[in-house]
């Protein structure tokens, strides 16, 4: 036999609330019909306290977990016909929301079970004991988190989302100092990003004294228009990356100079990562089986890599320094780095490296700026190039965020670490889809 105090400490009810209880258990779960002791309430459309009873409803609710056990909850609810307005009213209760048929515990282990980046929804929905779709249902209604204000330091960054909308990158907005995101922007268009930061006020974005972009050009443009007071700096991280881009081409260029088999094809191909690493410890000796299974530390393969071609040493030294560089340099010596290695003279007969050249000289003002510091730590889009990882799980169990809106409420929720347990006003905006065809029966 449950007991009311008991079963009502579960619910978190008031057991007072409770008149009486009776449970079935059956091979489908639990069924318990709760019926709560009458209470004076008052008319939500007029707001009288002369009402009557019109009948009772049996109101069927699920909740997620009740001993390990799949439990439906038949509330007794009490309909009332105001004497004033003649409308109807169903008496209120801490079992579940109104016009609900999940519990207040079932939509908190919804939400709890969609903080994990890499649950579908179907996996969230067996969790709580409801389908799917119920499961986005509860996520829809309670989760819309809304933007949040332009920070100090502003990255900006996009994310490809497979085409899974209708644009394939989308644009996300990250506060740097706190670590927050933002906003998420279906499109990074510049006609979109214009149209949005344009319905935030002057006097917030006026705010934003830092904008960290990478090297596109709308970008830079957005936040030249939008944020006139900012400092824009390029992200080091995407300069490296650029860097790292032209010397795997050098090492690809050259390896397709050699035919499989060859040492210098095993090593091209096999230990490419060691033309990256800027290591100090480089371990102890290991056989090489590509080698006819003689015995090399890290070291010694590096020093073989570089042996192979002129093109790759020079390639190798330039990113190696300017990525040593780029961690000990301030911002008083930034320009005379960047410019010692704008003129670097051996750099220009490397083919991959003369757009790299290029690219500081365009580039070289925001670049620049990117060595400054804020609060102890140097601006960059580091924090949002950690969190890809995060993106990419998410997009891989994608089923059910066919809606831009709920990936972008999703993003955040999971993220930001949001609580949020109020309804929202707003709907989810599904994606249009194409209408469906004329039905042809089989056969005919």
């Amino acid at each position: 036999m449950i007991n009311i105090s008991s079963l009502a400490n579960f619910l978190s009810m008031n057991a007072k609330e409770i008149d009486a209880i009776s449970s079935v258990t059956t091979e489908n779960g639990n069924f318990i019909t709760i019926t709560l002791k009458k209470k004076n309430t008052i008319c939500p459309h007029c707001q009288s306290s002369h009402y009557e009873l019109k009948e009772y409803r049996n109101r069927t609710i699920k909740h997620a977990l009740f001993l390990n056990v799949p439990t439906t909850f038949l509330l007794r609810n009490r309909r009332y016909r105001c004497l004033e307005c003649d409308k109807t009213f169903t008496e209120k209760n801490s079992l579940a929301p109104i016009k609900s048929r999940v519990s207040y515990e079932t939509i908190y282990t919804v939400l709890e079970a969609a903080r994990a980046y890499n649950a579908t929804w179907k996996e969230i929905g067996k969790r709580a004991h409801v389908s799917d779709v119920t499961a986005i249902n509860i996520f829809d209604r309670y989760v819309n988190p809304p933007r949040g204000k332009m920070p100090k330091v502003l990255s900006i960054d996009e994310c490809y989302n497979k085409h899974q909308f209708n644009k394939p990158y989308s644009c996300i907005l990250f506060d740097f100092l706190d670590s927050k995101i933002i906003d998420v922007i279906e499109d990074r268009s510049k006609v979109n990003l214009g149209r949005y930061l344009s319905k935030v006020s002057r006097e917030e974005r006026l705010n934003v004294k830092y904008v960290v972009i990478d090297m596109w050009e709308p970008y830079l443009d957005i936040a030249s228009i939008y944020f006139p007071d900012a400092i824009v700096a390029i992200d080091s991280f995407h300069v490296l990356k650029e860097m790292g881009f032209a010397l795997d081409k050098v090492r690809r260029r050259i390896m397709s100079g050699y035919i499989k088999g060859s040492e210098e094809y095993y090593l091209l191909k096999k230990w490419n990562d060691l033309l990256f690493n800027d290591q100090k410890s480089w371990g102890e000796k290991m056989k090489i089986k590509g080698l006819g299974n003689r015995w090399y530390n890290k070291y010694q393969l590096q020093q073989k890599i570089l042996a192979i071609h002129p093109d790759l040493k020079t390639a190798q030294e330039f990113y190696i320094l300017y990525k040593r560089q780029n961690k000990v340099t301030n911002i008083e010596g930034a320009e005379s780095m960047i410019d010692s290695f704008i003129n670097y003279k051996r750099i220009t007969t490397v083919k991959e490296f003369i757009p790299i050249v290029q690219m500081l000289i365009n580039w070289k003002e925001y670049i620049i700026n990117s060595f400054n510091f804020v609060d102890g730590r140097r601006i960059s889009n580091g924090p949002i190039e950690g969190f890809n990882s995060n993106f990419k799980k998410m997009m891989g169990v994608a089923n059910g965020l066919y809606s831009f809106q709920r990936f972008r409420n999703r993003l955040m929720y999971c993220y930001n670490k949001l609580n949020c347990l109020s309804p929202v006003k707003e709907k989810i905006k599904k994606r249009p889809r194409g209408k469906r065809g004329p039905y042809k029966k089989p056969g005919k």
